[in-house]
């Protein structure tokens, strides 16, 4: 077990989606299972005092305020560790790097940096392997922008727009300066294109059909498929990104005048289902985990300051 210099620190971006958890290096689903007991089939768990935490196994429902249930916290323990596994660390000094939504982060920044820190030093386990974690303070930033903020001058005007499962975020930024009053948070990610395919297809085949059967059609497109299932997707995936496109004049969008950049997981859906990628203005920011990467990024410079 290697133990990190205790005089030093280590930053440790964190993107809380309700989706995925994305750290710099790492992605995995948003789901938590308590457990009294060890799990007997899976070794993907958090063990943190006296419970098992099955990660994984499906996505967090949408709450809107990431303080109101415990799942974050025992999200941010398993992220934390699968970061400071991929750095070759057991025992570390952290400072979190985190955001929130665009519209939402000066109300929520305090409730949130909190419940993160309701607790400073941090002994569990994960995978079967022992961490500890001195957590020596959190810096939060606005989700989104992070994901661009190292772009260079981004001169003329331009709009971000970071999809995720449960928001999507607009930002104005001209001539390299974010517009305060341009932020926006929309409650209309990626779960609401899942929900209205699973209701369409249950009516259709009369049975459920699985996230796991879906999530690879929104994220890589139909391709050659024309079965069904792949027919139906992309119909309502094509009204979802319509629906977006909508959202986003309203907010400010000009085709040929705002240069478009696109962040996020749902990202991938304007990618596969509308024609943004033929447009010269338009940029994809195809990195998950580039909101984690931005925040470290953010952290950093602020440190140095």
């Amino acid at each position: 077990m290697q133990k990190y210099n205790n005089n030093s620190k280590v930053i440790i971006g964190l993107d809380h989606g309700y989706g995925n958890m994305k750290t710099a290096h790492r992605v995995f689903r948003s789901g938590v299972e308590y457990s009294e007991q060890e799990p007997i089939v899976s070794t993907n768990y958090v063990k943190y005092k006296n419970g098992y935490y099955v990660i994984g196994e499906s996505h967090l429902i949408y709450q809107g305020n990431k303080t109101e249930s415990y799942d974050f916290l025992i999200l941010t323990l398993a992220a934390l560790a699968e970061e400071l596994k991929f750095r070759g660390l057991h025992d570390a000094n952290v400072v979190l790097a985190v955001g929130l939504p665009l519209a939402w982060a000066k109300s929520q920044s305090s409730d949130f940096k909190k419940y993160l820190m309701q607790s400073t030093e941090l002994n569990y386990d994960y995978r079967n392997e022992h961490y500890h974690v001195h957590l020596c303070g959190v810096e939060i930033f606005p989700q989104g922008f992070a994901a661009i903020c190292n772009r260079g001058t981004m001169q003329g005007i331009n709009m971000m727009v970071d999809i995720g499962n449960g928001t999507m975020n607009v930002m104005q930024i001209h001539n390299g300066r974010p517009i305060e009053k341009s932020l926006i948070t929309d409650k209309f990610g990626v779960s609401r294109c899942m929900k209205e395919i699973q209701n369409e297809l249950s009516k259709e085949m009369g049975e459920s059909i699985p996230e796991e059967l879906i999530e690879p059609l929104l994220r890589e497109g139909i391709q050659n498929r024309d079965d069904d299932l792949a027919k139906r997707t992309e119909q309502i995936a094509r009204k979802y990104v319509s629906d977006i496109m909508k959202r986003l004049v309203d907010y400010g969008y000009k085709e040929g005048l705002v240069h478009l950049y696109i962040a996020g997981g749902g990202g991938c859906l304007l990618k596969h289902y509308s024609n943004l990628p033929s447009k010269p203005n338009v940029t994809f920011t195809d990195d998950i985990c580039a909101n984690a990467k931005g925040y470290e990024y953010l952290a950093e410079r602020k440190m140095r300051r």
